[in-house]
């Protein structure tokens, strides 16, 4: 994630956009001569195959996407839906060249943000030998944010996508989460997972 400075930096020369929840912001292959901030809601970031969607990410308040595409001067490598109401800074590709030659150190911080993006991709590939319960295990311990108090993963992640992100079936999904919420590893509510404690190390 970008720092508050540099994200304020960006969205100066920014146009603010609204989106209703479902909103197809582009999808993959389309052209991607701007880059988006999150200012309000949540974005998913999937890939459309034959066999279904998978999820790569979730994009929440204060993240960027879209910058791959930019930098690369090429079209998109997956699609972008809103999972709630949105409201996103678009950064045309001009606008962006300005923001880099206002502050070079700014190109800098965009390639940490593709490194971070790259390695949270590496891991998730890591784990695919793994059974279903570890990669569901490192999925979450992936997304989670530390609070004062726990971990909590935020957004309303539903059994459906949670399966689609690990690649394993909504029914394994859901009795994993039933096991953990009846050990009291996690408690689930519609806008957040929260962890409330390291999840086993087996299941």
């Amino acid at each position: 994630m970008l720092s508050e400075d540099d994200r304020g930096f960006l969205l100066q020369h920014a146009a603010f956009r609204r989106y209703p929840r479902g909103h197809l912001l582009f999808k993959r292959g389309d052209d991607g001569s701007c880059l988006f901030v999150v200012v309000k809601g949540e974005v998913e970031i999937f890939m459309e195959e034959a066999h279904g969607r998978t999820v790569i990410a979730r994009k929440y308040v204060g993240d960027l996407f879209g910058d791959f595409a930019l930098l690369a001067n090429r079209g998109r490598t997956a699609s972008a839906v809103t999972n709630c109401a949105s409201v996103l800074g678009v950064i045309r590709k001009s606008a962006f060249e300005q923001c880099i030659s206002a502050r070079p150190q700014l190109a800098t911080a965009i390639m940490c943000n593709l490194v971070e993006t790259i390695d949270e991709l590496n891991l998730r590939l890591s784990t695919l030998p793994l059974d279903a319960y570890h990669r569901l295990r490192f999925c979450l311990d992936g997304l989670a944010r530390k609070t004062d108090r726990n971990a909590v993963v935020e957004g309303s992640w539903t059994q459906q996508q949670l399966s689609e992100f690990v690649g394993c079936s909504r029914e394994t999904v859901a009795k994993i989460i039933a096991a953990l919420k009846r050990g009291q590893w996690i408690r689930c509510n519609r806008k957040q997972i929260m962890i409330l404690r390291p999840l086993p190390e087996a299941f």
